[in-house]
């Protein structure tokens, strides 16, 4: 969690990154959490756009560190979608989805 501030900085989400609580970003967790494997296909431009070279910037995470990170716009974007649903929204969802998956 220690870089999504920086992330939401360089995305340009200020305010977010400063208003947001430690509990706040750390519910990206929930992006991460399913009850089964996934499998996720993408196309060659999806590959390409995620892992190019021009998606792979420095992140300046304080202190004179910089760190090569990508996928900033999409991890910047869920961040603030994640606090917007709420622990409690997010945790329902994922105790759903374990449930639906339990009757298979």
């Amino acid at each position: 969690m220690s870089w999504l501030r920086a992330m939401l900085k360089m995305a340009g989400h200020e305010a977010e990154a400063e208003s947001f609580t430690d509990d706040e970003v750390a519910l990206s967790n929930y992006q991460r959490r399913a009850p089964h494997t996934s499998i996720n296909i993408l196309r060659m431009n999806q590959v390409n756009a995620a892992a190019g070279p021009k998606s792979i910037v420095d992140l300046d995470l304080g202190n004179g560190r910089i760190e090569k990170a990508s996928g900033i716009t999409l991890y910047s974007r869920n961040a603030i979608r994640m606090v917007k649903s709420g622990k409690e929204g997010l945790q329902s969802a994922l105790d759903a989805d374990i449930a639906m998956q339990s009757q298979i």
